[in-house]
Formats: C-alpha cells, sequence, structure tokens
C-alpha cells in the first residue's frame, strides 16, 4: 500500500491526462487487462525503488558532508580539555573512587568519570565535604551500610508530578528511599564535635545532608501500612473496603471451587468426562466434558479443545459464583486504584514531590562524599591545600608542591582489591591506557599499565609499604611557571607528568592525594588542564597526519585555547618538537615553551634536547640568558646498574643515556659498542678524523648486522622444526583420544545391555516361581522402583507409594473408611510422591505430554498443570516426573 501510494504520488500530469482519455475508449479483454496491471505494478515498484535509492544516497552525501565539515571543524578548549583528561586516565581513576559508592545514586554521579568543581568555591566546598566524611569515618560513623534501601526514585516523582498513579513497586521504592535518608540523615546530625575545628570541618556535610530531614515523617509509615516492602503489593488494610472485597473474593473462590469439584467427580463417575478437574477458560471456571455428552449438564459452554473432543462448560449453578468472582475482581481493582491514587497524592504532598527530589540529591552528594573518602582511607590520602591562581596579585606562598606523590593508578595494583570486584572492568578502560606492545614505533613499557602489574606484583595493606612505586617530589621553586623534565627514557619522565595533571584534577573533584604524610601538599585551582601526551598519528587516507604534523597541530591548537582562557591553565606537553630534524626539531620546542609559559599558569614539559634544558641554565656559549621561571628537573639514573631510580631531581639536566638504556634492554654487546663509538666521533671537534673513520663505522656495523642476522636465521629454523613436532604430537594425541572415546562408548553400551538383560532374566525368574494372585502382586510391587506402584486398574506404572496389605481381602480391616480395598496398588503407607510448584511432569491423560506445575491441592489428591496457553486439572496419580527435570 505504501509503494502504490508513493508511486501515484510520482505520476506525472500526462500520465493522469492519457489514464482519463483511456476509461473512455471500448473496454479492453482481461488478459490485456491483466497485463497492463502488471506493466504498471513493475514500473511502480521501479520507481519507488529508485527513489529510495535517490534518497539512501542523499542521506549519505550529507552524513559525509558533516563528518567532513566536523574534521575541518577546529576543537574548543573545552573539547581539548576533555581529551587531556582521557590522556590523563582521568576515567580510569574515577572509576576507583566509582568503587567504592554504595548506591546505584552514586555510582551514577561518577559515570562515566568524576565531576570537576565548577570553580574555585566548588573545589574546595567538595574537598571540606571529602574531608568531613573522612572525619565520620575515622571515628566509626557514616558506614555504607547506612544507605540500605536506597533508590533512585526521581523518574516515580517526576512522573507523579505529570499525573501519572504509581504502582506498588514504585512506592515501596519511595518508602525504602525516605528511610535511608532518615538513617544517613541521623548518621550526619549525630556525629559529635569536640572542638569549634571540627564542628567547621562538619558543617558541609550537614549542609549537604539538610534536604534529608524535608521529607514528610509520615510518607514511610503511611506506605509500609497500605503496600507490602519489599514487593509492592497492596494489603488487605490498606482500606476496610479493599479488606472486605478480598475477604469475600476468598470465600466465593472456595465455595466455587468445592461446588464444581463435586460436579466434576459426578460426571467422571457418568463417564460423561474423561476425568475430574476444573479448569479456567475466559476468566471464568468451569469443567471439561466429551463433547458428546454436553447435554447432560445444563449451563454455557465457553469453548473447546483443539481436537473438538473436549467441550469447556460452565454449569448453571456455577454462573452466580462466577459473576460474582468478576464484580468483585473488578471492585477490587477499582479500590485498589484509588489506594495508590491517594498514595500517589501523599508522595506528591504540597510541594510537588520537591522534597524528594531534592532528598534523593542530596543522598547522591553524600554516597559520593562517603565514597572519596573511602577512597582517600584506601589510599591514605591527605587534603591539599587548593589555592586561587590571580594574575594581578601575586602571592610567592601559593606555589605548587606534591611531596611523595605516588601515581594512584600504579598504587591501586598493589593496595586491597577494590569493592565490587576487586579491579576496573573493561567496560572502564580508556584509550589513555594503551598496551606497549600494541604499538611497534614505541620502545618502552608504559609504567601505568595498570593491568600487568596487577599480575605481577603483591598487595600490600597500605601504600606506605608499597616501597616499589617511587613517589615524586614535584616541588619547584617559586614564581615558577615552565619546568623542562629531562632524563633517559623509561626513566618516568611521563609518568612524572601525568602524576601532576592527575593531581590537578584529583583536587578540583574534591579529592585527597596520595602526597608524603609529614608536609601538605599545594595545588591551583585550575579550568583547564591541556596535554599532549603519546603518538597523535592518523593513517586515514584522506586527509592523514605523520607523526609530526599531528603534533604541530595539537600544539598549535592547546597554545591557541591557553591563550583564550581567562582562568588558570596547566599546559604537560610530551617531548614538544619530536618527529622531525633535530635542530628544527630541538628550535621549535623552545619556542613553544617560551609561549606557552607567557599564557599558562605553568608549562612542563619532557625533552631530550639541549635547548630546552638551557631554557633554565641559559648559555654563556651563544650569549643566551636564562628564561624568566624557567626550571629544570631530571630522572635519576644509576649509572651502577645501568637502570632509572624514577626519582625527580630538582636543579639539573638529565642525560638520555640511550646507550646505556639499549645495554640493560639486552641489545647486543657488539652493536652498542658499534653505536657508542660513532656517538663519541661525532661529538668530537675534528671533523676529518670523524671522516676518515667513516668507513671502518661502516664496516663494523655491516659486519655486526650479518652476525645478527645468522643468529635469527638459526632461530628461525629452530621454531620451524618445533612447530612441527608439535603438529605431529597434536595429530597423535587427537587420533589417540578417538580410539579411548569409542572403546568407552563401545563397553558402556555393553554393559548397559547387559544389565537389562540380566533384569529381564530376574524379573522372568520371580513371576514363574510365584503361584498365587497375592504373591504375584508382592512380586510386582516389590520389582517396582522406588516411589513407583503398579495400578490395579490400568496395569500401568504410576508415582506413588506402597501400603502393607492384609491376608484376608474380605475382611472389613482390609478396607478404608470409604470401602475401598486395600488391594488396590494406589493405595499408600508412606508419603506419596508430590510435583513441585514450577516443575516438569508428564501427564498420561494428555498423551504423556509435559506441562508445567502451577498449582497442587493434595486434599483434593490434583494438581493444576499448564502446556502452553492451557491451563487443567489432573489427578496427582496421573502425573510423573521428567526424568532430570524433577
Amino acid at each position: 500500500r505504501g509503494g502504490t501510494m508513493a508511486s501515484t504520488a510520482m505520476a506525472s500530469a500526462p500520465a493522469l491526462a492519457l489514464a482519463g482519455r483511456a476509461s473512455k475508449l471500448k473496454r479492453p479483454s482481461r488478459e490485456r487487462v491483466a497485463s497492463r496491471r502488471s506493466a504498471a505494478t513493475t514500473w511502480r515498484l521501479s520507481a519507488a525503488r529508485a527513489s529510495n535509492a535517490t534518497m539512501a544516497l542523499d542521506v549519505q552525501d550529507d552524513e559525509e558532508d558533516d563528518d567532513e565539515e566536523d574534521a575541518r571543524r577546529e576543537p574548543t578548549p573545552e573539547e581539548l580539555d576533555a581529551e587531556a583528561r582521557v590522556l590523563l586516565q582521568w576515567p580510569e581513576l574515577s572509576a576507583q573512587v566509582r568503587a567504592f559508592t554504595a548506591t546505584t545514586l552514586g555510582y551514577r554521579a561518577c559515570d562515566p568519570v568524576l565531576p570537576l568543581g565548577a570553580n574555585f568555591d566548588a573545589s574546595r566546598r567538595l574537598l571540606a565535604e571529602t574531608s568531613a566524611a573522612a572525619a565520620l569515618r575515622a571515628k566509626g560513623r557514616f558506614p555504607r551500610e547506612a544507605f540500605e534501601g536506597t533508590r533512585d526514585i526521581r523518574p516515580w516523582v517526576m512522573g507523579a508530578a505529570r499525573g501519572r498513579v504509581l504502582s506498588g513497586g514504585s512506592l515501596a521504592d519511595i518508602a525504602t528511599t525516605s528511610a535511608a535518608a532518615k538513617a544517613v540523615g541521623a548518621e550526619v546530625r549525630a556525629a559529635a564535635t569536640e572542638t569549634e575545628a571540627e564542628t567547621r570541618a562538619l558543617a558541609s556535610l550537614r549542609e549537604l545532608a539538610a534536604p534529608l530531614g524535608s521529607i514528610p515523617e509520615t510518607l514511610e509509615p503511611e506506605i509500609r501500612r497500605c503496600i507490602a516492602v519489599p514487593g509492592g503489593t497492596v494489603r488487605d488494610d490498606a482500606s476496610e473496603k479493599l479488606r472486605e472485597i478480598r475477604e469475600e473474593r476468598r470465600e466465593t473462590e472456595t465455595a466455587l471451587r468445592a461446588m464444581l469439584l463435586e460436579k466434576a467427580n459426578f460426571l467422571a463417575r457418568k463417564n460423561f468426562a474423561e476425568r475430574a478437574q476444573v479448569v479456567s477458560r475466559l476468566g471464568r471456571e468451569c469443567i471439561p466434558m466429551k463433547a458428546g455428552a454436553q447435554s447432560e449438564m445444563d449451563g454455557v459452554v465457553l469453548g473447546a479443545s483443539g481436537t473438538g473432543a473436549t467441550v469447556f462448560k460452565e454449569p448453571a449453578e456455577a454462573t452466580p459464583l462466577n459473576n460474582r468472582l468478576m464484580e468483585l475482581a473488578a471492585e477490587e481493582e477499582e479500590e485498589t486504584e484509588r489506594v495508590l491514587r491517594a498514595l500517589t497524592k501523599e508522595v506528591l504532598g504540597s510541594d510537588r514531590g520537591e522534597a524528594l527530589l531534592n532528598a534523593t540529591e542530596a543522598l547522591a552528594k553524600l554516597d559520593l562524599a562517603a565514597a572519596r573518602a573511602e577512597h582517600a582511607e584506601w589510599l591514605s590520602a591527605k587534603p591539599p591545600r587548593l589555592f586561587r591562581v590571580d594574575d594581578k596579585i601575586e602571592n610567592e606562598a601559593d606555589a605548587v608542591r606534591l611531596p611523595g606523590m605516588q601515581h594512584p593508578l600504579l598504587l591501586q595494583p598493589r593496595l586491597p582489591s577494590l569493592p565490587r570486584g576487586g579491579k576496573v572492568g573493561e567496560d572502564e578502560e580508556v584509550d589513555g591506557w594503551e598496551s606497549m606492545e600494541d604499538d611497534a614505533r614505541t620502545k618502552e613499557r608504559d609504567p601505568l599499565d595498570v593491568e600487568a602489574l596487577e599480575e605481577e606484583t603483591p598487595r600490600v595493606s597500605t601504600r606506605f609499604e608499597a616501597t616499589d612505586v617511587v613517589p615524586v617530589d614535584f616541588c619547584p621553586p617559586e614564581n615558577t611557571s615552565l619546568v623542562a623534565i629531562t632524563g633517559p627514557n623509561t626513566g618516568g619522565k611521563t609518568a612524572s607528568l601525568k602524576a601532576l595533571g592527575l593531581a590537578l584534577l584529583m583536587a578540583r573533584a574534591g579529592l585527597h592525594l596520595p602526597t608524603d604524610a609529614r608536609e601538605t601538599a599545594a595545588v591551583p585551582w585550575t579550568s583547564r588542564v591541556l596535554a599532549d601526551l603519546g603518538d597523535a598519528q592518523s593513517l586515514d587516507l584522506d586527509g592523514g597526519l605523520s607523526t609530526f604534523s599531528a603534533h604541530l597541530t595539537r600544539l598549535r591548537r592547546i597554545l591557541a585555547a591557553a591563550r583564550d582562557t581567562r582562568d588558570a591553565v596547566v599546559v604537560l606537553l610530551d617531548e614538544p618538537g619530536g618527529g622531525t630534524d633535530p635542530s628544527e626539531g630541538a628550535a621549535l620546542a623552545a619556542a613553544v615553551l617560551r609561549a606557552s609559559a607567557d599564557r599558562s599558569t605553568l608549562t612542563v614539559a619532557t625533552s631530550h634536547y639541549e635547548e630546552v634544558k638551557a631554557l633554565a641554565e641559559g648559555s654563556a656559549e651563544n650569549a643566551i640568558a636564562p628564561f624568566p621561571g624557567a626550571a629544570n628537573a631530571a630522572v635519576e639514573f644509576d649509572t651502577a646498574t645501568l637502570r632509572p631510580t624514577y626519582r625527580l631531581l630538582w636543579g639539573t639536566s638529565g642525560e638520555s643515556n640511550a646507550l646505556a638504556v639499549a645495554r640493560g634492554l639486552g641489545l647486543e654487546e657488539a652493536l652498542a659498542d658499534a653505536a657508542e663509538r660513532r656517538w663519541r666521533r661525532g661529538r668530537a671537534t675534528n671533523g676529518v678524523a670523524a671522516d676518515t673513520d667513516a668507513g671502518e663505522d661502516l664496516a663494523e656495523l655491516a659486519s655486526a648486522l650479518e652476525r645478527e642476522r645468522d643468529v635469527q636465521e638459526v632461530r628461525a629454523a629452530r621454531a620451524l622444526e618445533a612447530l612441527e613436532r608439535a603438529k605431529d604430537l597434536h595429530a597423535d594425541v587427537t587420533i589417540r583420544g578417538a580410539a579411548r572415546l569409542s572403546l568407552r562408548t563401545s563397553l558402556a553400551v555393553d554393559a548397559a545391555a547387559q544389565r537389562g538383560a540380566d533384569g529381564v532374566a530376574e524379573a522372568q525368574n520371580v513371576l514363574a516361581a510365584v503361584a498365587t494372585r497375592d504373591k504375584l502382586d508382592a512380586a510386582a510391587d516389590a520389582l517396582m522402583p522406588d516411589g513407583w506402584i503398579l495400578d490395579a486398574a490400568s496395569g500401568e506404572a504410576v508415582p506413588g507409594r506402597r501400603r502393607r496389605r492384609r491376608r484376608d481381602p474380605e475382611d472389613r480391616r482390609s478396607r478404608d473408611d470409604d470401602g475401598v480395598s486395600f488391594d488396590s496398588f494406589d493405595s499408600v503407607d508412606e508419603p506419596a510422591w508430590v510435583p513441585r510448584v514450577g516443575s516438569t511432569v508428564t501427564v498420561r491423560r494428555m498423551g504423556d505430554a509435559e506441562a508445567e506445575v502451577v498449582d497442587v491441592d493434595e486434599l483434593a489428591g490434583e494438581v493444576v498443570v499448564r502446556m502452553g496457553s492451557i491451563t487443567s486439572r489432573a489427578p496427582l496419580a496421573g502425573v510423573s516426573p521428567v526424568v532430570g527435570k524433577y
């Protein structure tokens, strides 16, 4: 229909005119009409497909244009700030805090990342809240268990404000959340303060918990009186009318069921029904009867089975009771709706639910404050001093100080496991934590590879015992605006850079810092942290950038963002000017760092260039004065062990020590010696001597490469031989395993056949030895498995239990109260097998079909089963367990 309408809409005016003239001509034959209709339909489908294809191409072109426009658009300073947070592993650290939250409210508040303070006052307030929560936890108060029962009820409250009636489950959530708000508020208010300083420290947390007391005191008790908590079902005592309706409904159901069971038993004895059972059809209780016997009972036929052999008939006597049950159900639904509507009105109150919304927001913030405090306890961290940077007023006392700063992500695999699983999951990993093995261009391992460290290092109770996580003293001199960190590769330069950036973000988010416990850390509040870390090369065929071009583009954007930001900005650069000619790259790096220092509060860069080192030291040879505010720092290198110590030394510049690092990493001694000789000759002042030794240099290098090639060829041949041996071993193991499996299968089949033959022979011997009916019955009874008996009427094995038989069947003592003889094997002595609700059974009178047990009535000896959409009753003796499903 849609295709025809589209085709009609696309029909041209000439086509419509031709159709009008055609209606005046002689009526064509049926064959010609069918042919024309077929052609018209084909044309319409082709036109519709062409139109859809054109529209799809237009949409694709529009999307490609949008992608190209986004690619050409310059990122905003906010976007650069967000990218820097990813590079600094802020999502990874946020996941640490998220692991300490107690509720989904707190979890969502820091998912995907922990919120940062929007301004200096907001960050200082977050720090105060964290410190107050930590003080309460130190006194044994404010545990995570206080938040038990908290739910995110904001959707329910806002839905009620829009006129929706809340369900019982939503009201139960509101009740438990109200109780949690009361408990958390009591924890905060009950905190005793001994000094004025403690009172001031707790003031921020008490202010945060103030909305918890605005929830009406009567709300939770009223909901619990009317609603089952947990569960959400409306209680009978929610109203007097509801209680009366439900009592009458239960009485009516009991009376109806008793009357229908009596009628069903009568019909079954008269063979008008296959069995005595009561089922439900069209919401009414009825009795299944044989199709030919439906006239034997007055009533209304409600339906028939799929085969037509059974009809479901409601007796005339049951009609008033069924009608009353339907009336009571409608009344119950109406009264329940009235109760829920009244409770919804109670939830909204006079403020349209604002108190509940504010309390829920406060619970989220308190949970987050408690998580930050527990995170600080886990890190053994202490609060830093946060100061404001003012470009107009220079305060010499306000300088960055991070004494003994240990990177929190390096501490994670060494400290006790995080709650909720112990470590961050895959969904919380970020691109900034790339594995160094995945990048063939990288020569060193990332010191922040947390997952690898977790497998390699044992855990300790506090961070002070994690001596292998070397603390960094980032304490530059006063009035420093530019820091150049130099030293060898794998020495921790980038890790120090990331630790500084992460500390700035942690302080802004209200987190304590893992610094020296004897000193107080001081960090500036910064609106942005801009960073260029790692390799930003793009391999896109259309407009792809080389490594150098990508770095240069990002440096340009960072400088522009730093210039356009009014608040304090910190810039972190990893080896600026790399990826090009060393002399040109060094000049470019020095110029970029000068410009960045002029535009930012603090610029920190790692480098190997002498020109960058000279920014702080100056150059007497070239008559270059030191750059104002510049300072050097070097990562320490132990020349005795040829390994870095990861310590930061201030006021000095470090050598790259690339040759020593190469030796430490296992480079062949001959290659390292050749490289060192070439490096020394390159640094010599005698150019003639260097040219003379060039041929010797090349010969030595070629010889070393030849030896290396020979070694690799031998290794490759050995690896190929090992691979062939492994393949042969795998084939041999596969063949032997298949043969053993075939043998075991054959032995199991033979053993089962032998057991069956032995059982049949034993049964035949026993039955051949009996001479009377009683002995035959006793023998058959003894041969039946546990839980099964032999039905005397049908001769089939049915679930049941055995009863002790009397010797004289005519003796009145051998009959029960109803006069039924104990000779029948469905008379029992021991507990009978009774199916459980929800189990699967086979129903013999339904063709041994499998059905699910819905209800069991042991007094009536019946079970209600459901097979697909059909619900039916069956006698307990007519069902048996399904092997493996009971």
